[in-house]
């Protein structure tokens, strides 16, 4: 089935939710319009047209990701997976998406060379491949009764690290603060739940430090001062993941959330998005 829609002048603003973004897909196809423009509250646009508020309706949401869902489960993982990623066009990307996906069928996701396919597949590629390096890189600390540890990614890969995590310490209960985004993984018990936080830094207890002591001691006898090549050290773990690992240099900002950046969800206590279906 061919799905016409004309271009119009039109900007969609929504919550900035998953379920909000479906609705606005939603609304495209009563419409029967493409937005020259998708945005939230936090990176609404200037622009000459008037705003069209696009309300969150879960039924309506359900019913496109439904839809989404009989397309093929590659399709609707690429969809949920890259709306996690933060370029502010990718809103407008993704509805031209899956527009796309309703009109072509299952086989869009090979479609690489189709401009609107790849930019989405581009979007996933780039959250998916933060979240790999973040299996590797992130380091956990006991704070308490827990374990935390404090990340600065540049999209929202907490949702993609959830099951990694869960199953390697299924007996923990543990904390990933997002500082990039004010936002936290919860794991207590069974349960897993997504927060809005300001700031995460309590301090490692007595034996916590005197563990990274002696892990930096080791770290620093085995390396060979003439040997060292930073360019290298880049190369394998990218300098900006080096902060959060206690064997690098010293942290910067340490759990604070930068100044100005904006808020990733509209609630406190909420999922960031359903949850994401498997490849």
């Amino acid at each position: 089935m061919h799905y016409q829609a004309d271009v119009s002048d039109t900007v969609y603003r929504y919550d900035g939710s998953f379920p909000g973004f479906l609705c606005c897909v939603f609304e495209s196809f009563a419409r029967r319009e493409l937005p020259s423009a998708v945005c939230t509250p936090q990176n609404e646009q200037l622009t000459l047209f008037a705003p069209h508020d696009v309300p969150t309706d879960e039924r309506r949401a359900r019913r496109v990701f439904a839809g989404v869902e009989r397309l093929g489960g590659q399709i609707s993982y690429r969809l949920a997976t890259a709306f996690l990623n933060t370029t502010p066009e990718k809103d407008l990307i993704l509805l031209r998406f899956v527009r796309r996906a309703f009109e072509v069928g299952p086989g869009v996701a090979q479609m690489l060379g189709d401009a609107e396919i790849a930019r989405a597949w581009e979007l996933e590629r780039a959250v998916n491949n933060e979240a790999h390096l973040f299996l590797e890189f992130l380091r956990f600390e006991q704070r308490g009764n827990m374990l935390g540890a404090v990340i600065h990614p540049k999209h929202l890969v907490l949702p993609l690290l959830r099951a990694h995590f869960c199953s390697r310490l299924p007996d923990e209960d543990f904390l990933i603060y997002d500082a990039s985004h004010g936002m936290a993984m919860l794991r207590r018990g069974d349960e897993v739940r997504y927060l809005e936080m300001q700031e995460y830094d309590p301090e490692p207890d007595a034996a916590e430090e005197q563990w990274q002591q002696m892990w930096r001691r080791f770290f620093n006898a085995l390396t060979i001062e003439e040997r060292r090549n930073e360019r290298c050290q880049r190369t394998h773990c990218p300098k900006r993941f080096w902060p959060d690992r206690c064997e690098m240099p010293a942290r910067k900002n340490g759990g604070r959330r930068p100044a100005g950046a904006g808020k990733s969800l509209p609630g406190t206590e909420q999922p960031a998005a359903p949850e994401y279906p498997q490849k």
